[in-house]
């Protein structure tokens, strides 16, 4: 059986997690709880302390996730968006960190991403290409405009819709 942190030991342990990468405050929330700390009002208080002293920052937070799930894990806005948005984070935050991920670098992106899919892909119907093509790109969040724009930029065949 664990035994109960104290809130100083919680708040210690915290401040170290936190110190190491960006969390946000529903990530320390479930840490909290995974450590052991069943008070809300005591989580409460150290992801308040936190925040307070910047070791907790959403809008950093935010721009920090956006950025490497683009460059490392090569989401598109739209799945970034939905997963920033499940861990309760303000919106104008989102925003801005979504507008940091320029128009063209989504699109080069996309058309990397697709070029790469478009050699697995084991048919010569345009439309089924076009359709397959499609799903790979919401699957990873793409755009519709951006993945319209890397399909017709990958295929002369593109059917209209």
């Amino acid at each position: 059986m664990k035994k109960e942190l104290t809130e100083k030991e919680a708040l210690n342990k915290a401040s170290a997690y936190c110190s190491k990468s960006e969390h946000c405050p529903s990530e320390v929330n479930e840490k909290l709880h995974q450590w052991g700390v069943t008070d809300e009002e005591v989580c409460q208080r150290i992801i308040v302390w936190l925040m307070k002293e910047s070791y907790i920052d959403e809008a950093r937070f935010c721009r920090s996730f956006a950025n490497d799930k683009f460059r490392f894990n090569r989401w598109g806005k739209k799945k970034i968006e939905l997963y920033l948005q499940q861990k309760g984070l303000p919106s104008s935050f989102i925003v801005e960190a979504l507008e940091e991920i320029s128009d063209e670098d989504a699109l080069q992106h996309a058309i990397q991403l697709m070029s790469q899919k478009l050699k697995s892909i084991r048919t010569d119907n345009p439309y089924e290409v076009y359709a397959k093509l499609m799903r790979f790109a919401t699957g990873r969040g793409i755009e519709m405009k951006i993945a319209r724009q890397a399909i017709k930029t990958i295929t002369d065949n593109s059917p209209e819709e």
